[in-house]
C-alpha cells in the first residue's frame, strides 16, 4: 500500500484524534469512502496498519545500522542515535494515547509493547560492547529505563512546550549525555 495513505491517516489523527471518520480520510485522499474500504475493513484496521507503518519505518532504519558488519559498535551505537524517528509520526500516535486506552486497548498495548522495544538494538550493542571490554559497564536495565522515559517525555507536547524544546535538540542532548556523559575527560 501506498505510504502517502498513512501519512494521510496520520494527518486526520493529528486533527481529530480517534474521532477522525473514514469520511475525513477519504476526502484528504480525494477519493470516495467506498474507495478507503478497499484498503481497509475498519477504522481499527486503518489505525492499527498506520501504527505498524510508523514503527516498522523505525524498525527498519535502525536494522540497517545493527547489522552493517562495517561498522565498529561504538560507531552503531553513535548511529543508532542519531537515526531520529520521525516526531509528527510518534508524536501523534503518543499525544493519542489515552483515546487508545479508553477505546482501543489492544492498540494501546501494542504501541506499548513497540515503545518499551524501541531501544533494544541499542541496549544490544551496549552489552556487545561492554562485553568486549570497549564500552564502561553499565546497569542496562537502568538505560532502558532513561531512553524510554526521555523518549516519552519528548514527544508529550506539553512537556515541549513548557520547557521550549524541540523533540530532535531533546533527543540529541539525550544522546550526548548518553554518549559522552557528564565528566570532562581530564588531561593527561
Amino acid at each position: 500500500m501506498d505510504n502517502q495513505v498513512y501519512l494521510k491517516i496520520l494527518k486526520c489523527f493529528g486533527a481529530k484524534g480517534t474521532r477522525f471518520t473514514t469520511e475525513d480520510l477519504a476526502r484528504e485522499l480525494g477519493t470516495s469512502k467506498r474507495t478507503v474500504y478497499t484498503y481497509f475493513s475498519s477504522k481499527d484496521e486503518m489505525i492499527e496498519k498506520t501504527i505498524d507503518f510508523v514503527f516498522s519505518q523505525i524498525i527498519q532504519s535502525d536494522t540497517e545500522i545493527l547489522e552493517d558488519a562495517g561498522l565498529p559498535v561504538q560507531e552503531k551505537i553513535r548511529l543508532y542515535f542519531q537515526n531520529i524517528p520521525d516526531a509528527y509520526s510518534i508524536g501523534t500516535i503518543i499525544r493519542h494515547m489515552d483515546d487508545f486506552q479508553r477505546y482501543y486497548p489492544r492498540l494501546y498495548e501494542k504501541v506499548n509493547h513497540h515503545l518499551d522495544r524501541i531501544w533494544d538494538g541499542v541496549i544490544e550493542l551496549v552489552e556487545e560492547g561492554m562485553n568486549r571490554g570497549e564500552l564502561h559497564k553499565v546497569d542496562t536495565v537502568i538505560l532502558k529505563l532513561m531512553l524510554n522515559e526521555t523518549l516519552k517525555k519528548l514527544l508529550d507536547y506539553e512537556f515541549i512546550a513548557g520547557h521550549q524544546v524541540s523533540f530532535e535538540s531533546g533527543i540529541k542532548a539525550m544522546s550526548d549525555i548518553v554518549l559522552y556523559g557528564l565528566i570532562k575527560a581530564e588531561p593527561l
